[in-house]
């Protein structure tokens, strides 16, 4: 698993988590490496632990997300999933890559409005 610090680090973490909400809205059994779903078991000799892995009527779905940063740097991760899942006909793998938002330049508003006493 790559090192993640900042911005990369909670834009993974806040799509683990939606995902896995989401997975679990359609009726999957869910674990997931972030939020308040059970930790997935790690797959392979290797013993990688994918971020999110979901359960419905004997299928199974592993989710992996990456920032472009860590798709270059977990190929051996993503590819011990891959393997799992060609190894396993019930069984399919997902990568999502995704990226930090970029810094707002809009003003922030205080919710409060100025008026002028003429």
């Amino acid at each position: 698993m790559a090192k993640r610090t900042g911005k990369e680090k909670t834009t993974h973490d806040r799509k683990v988590k939606r995902l896995a909400s989401e997975y679990k809205k359609k009726g999957y059994s869910v674990q997931a490496s972030s939020g308040r779903h059970p930790a997935p078991d790690a797959i392979g000799r290797s013993k990688k632990i994918p971020d999110v892995v979901a359960r419905k009527s004997g299928r199974i779905t592993i989710v992996e997300v990456e920032t472009p940063k860590s798709l270059k740097t977990d190929k051996n991760q993503l590819q011990t999933f891959a393997r799992y899942a060609a190894k396993h006909r019930d069984v399919d793998f997902e990568i999502v890559v995704t990226k930090p938002r970029k810094a707002s330049t809009r003003k922030k508003s205080t919710g409060r409005t100025k008026s002028r006493k003429k």
